[in-house]
């Protein structure tokens, strides 16, 4: 993850951008199967300065780049790799029409696995969690109240129903209204159960 304050502005860039490398299939098999940084890397960008102007000082522009790569893997070193791979996605910001902003930058913070790990205690420093694999995804995904050890309930992007800041609202949503029915607490405050609170299998008829 790259966060950085550039001078100058992209207004021709959309607030949200995803490139997708040339060989996704490769990109893919470099993050999951074979945990290596891929030479054609696939990114995110917000460009969220043309939208909220006050984001930055006049003329200035804040840029958040995401690339998806491998966790903590013994094949990648970060601490000889964060530097090289940063090139690399600045280099790749000029596929989206983000250009010469090296000497440009007034700001930046980048957090790579090997950070999320050590300083923020994320497993194997992958920020998603769980795969995404058929296995493991929306109603698959483990339950937000343990069945086997009462009181004790779960809720982020491990849990039903995935990842993603908008679904991890919604496990929070769910298990704050389970953890309310278990007391006998009103919980419609919470609004109406969302589809991610219906049975997994609905009665038919």
């Amino acid at each position: 993850m790259m966060y950085l304050g550039v001078e100058g502005r992209f207004d021709h860039v959309p607030h949200h951008t995803i490139h997708c490398a040339a060989d996704y299939a490769t990109n893919l098999g470099d993050i999951e199967k074979r945990h290596v940084l891929s030479a054609d890397p696939s990114f995110y960008v917000q460009n969220a300065t043309p939208t909220d102007p006050g984001l930055a000082p006049p003329g200035h522009s804040t840029l958040y780049v995401l690339a998806p790569v491998t966790h903590m893997h013994p094949n990648v070193d970060w601490s000889k790799e964060a530097g090289p791979f940063r090139t690399k996605l600045l280099n790749q910001l000029e596929k989206v029409g983000i250009s010469g902003i090296e000497p440009r930058i007034r700001f930046e913070k980048i957090v790579t696995p090997a950070d999320w790990e050590s300083q923020y205690h994320v497993y194997h420093g992958a920020t998603f969690n769980l795969a995404h694999t058929w296995a493991q995804m929306l109603h698959l995904r483990p339950r937000n109240r343990f069945d086997e050890l009462g009181g004790v309930y779960l809720v982020g992007g491990g849990t039903h129903p995935g990842s993603g800041l908008p679904v991890i609202y919604e496990s929070a949503r769910i298990t704050s209204r389970l953890l309310l029915e278990d007391l006998a607490q009103d919980a419609s405050w919470l609004g109406a159960p969302g589809a991610a609170e219906l049975p997994a299998e609905l009665p038919v008829g």
